[in-house]
């Protein structure tokens, strides 16, 4: 009996991989280094019996389309920003991916993961880093009491958290060591937070105008989208820095390039940008000495990268053994046959 097939979207990791080759055919689109085009995502379905997606693929109703023996799509993801669902309950396709973390703290959650990587980057724009680096990998040292490439300390200056869900509480956790004030604004106000780690509920417009450095971790909806942008800026120190690990559409890409090239702040890093998964950034922004890009890496943890490909795994396998995915994201295809 020929064993059911899968299309892979990225390599995943190994001990995931040998799990499905023992009960499938596994083919794996074998570029790491950028997303999967829709062109090579429809190619790799036309004759597979399941989708693999890896964090960040889009998959339209082009590419469910394309796939005619396409019986589960599986997804590294939480939520199904990027699959068309309507597409996949008209081809009567569940789309399954892994459980919302509840506490923060389950195996397979990035929360901890999300706020080290928001926080090194807080790091290595303050302190210039990353400039550094390529200032002794040119040969070029300074001196140690030389003002040639003076940084900003973190120690006792205030953190403004956008946000105070999961990971901008994981952010407040990791400010109190560095003895800072954490003012936060949401929608919600948590007086556990304010009093379990001194955070200030503070305006958002107040914030801006306070803080020395400014976290963004909101839940990206229609109300935060471009939620940072000319005239948020506008309000933020001329020293302050600024530092999104949430969802790249939470700033205006156009109008925080702007508010750079006139020194209305200090700097940004990002790990997210508008038009994922393929941004396209401006030549005059990738050259600037105040800006640290880094490609969406917050999840980039080899240890939580096997968690995750695993617990990807276990939904299909368990799919194939007849039982109904844990986390289905259009529960609505088991009130109508599917394949």
């Amino acid at each position: 009996m020929a064993k059911p097939k899968i299309f892979i979207t990225q390599p995943i990791e190994e001990s995931a991989l040998r799990r499905l080759q023992e009960v499938m055919d596994v083919f794996v689109h074998p570029d790491s280094l950028k997303s999967i085009s829709a062109e090579e995502m429809i190619r790799g379905v036309r004759s597979v019996d399941y989708l693999f997606c890896r964090l960040g693929d889009t998959v339209d109703a082009g590419v469910i389309d394309a796939g005619p023996h396409l019986k589960l799509i599986v997804t590294m993801a939480t939520a199904a920003a990027r699959i068309d669902l309507q597409a996949a309950t008209r081809r009567k396709i569940p789309v399954a991916g892994r459980q919302v973390p509840k506490t923060g703290f389950e195996p397979d959650s990035i929360i901890e993961e999300t706020a080290d990587m928001a926080w090194a980057l807080l790091m290595c724009l303050a302190r210039r880093v990353v400039e550094g680096s390529e200032l002794a990998r040119a040969g070029l040292f300074p001196g140690a009491q030389s003002p040639y490439m003076l940084g900003s300390g973190v120690n006792r200056k205030t953190l403004g958290i956008v946000g105070l869900g999961k990971v901008g509480k994981a952010m407040a956790r990791r400010a109190i060591g560095f003895s800072m004030k954490v003012l936060y604004h949401d929608v919600i106000r948590c007086s556990q937070s304010e009093e379990e780690l001194g955070c200030i509920f503070t305006p958002f417009e107040e914030l801006l105008r306070a803080s020395d450095f400014v976290t963004l971790h909101p839940v990206y909806t229609p109300q935060t989208h471009h939620r940072i942008g000319k005239r948020e800026l506008s309000l933020m120190k001329p020293g302050a820095f600024l530092i999104n690990t949430s969802r790249g559409p939470v700033v205006n890409q156009k109008e925080l390039i702007e508010a750079l090239r006139l020194k209305k702040i200090a700097g940004v890093a990002l790990d997210v940008f508008e038009e994922e998964p393929h941004p396209r950034l401006p030549e005059e922004f990738t050259a600037m000495r105040n800006v640290l890009l880094t490609p969406h890496f917050g999840s980039a943890v080899a240890e939580k990268r096997e968690i995750m490909s695993n617990a990807v795994v276990d939904i299909l396998l368990d799919f194939i053994a007849g039982r109904k995915p844990a986390n289905l994201f259009n529960p609505e295809v088991y009130e109508i046959d599917h394949p």
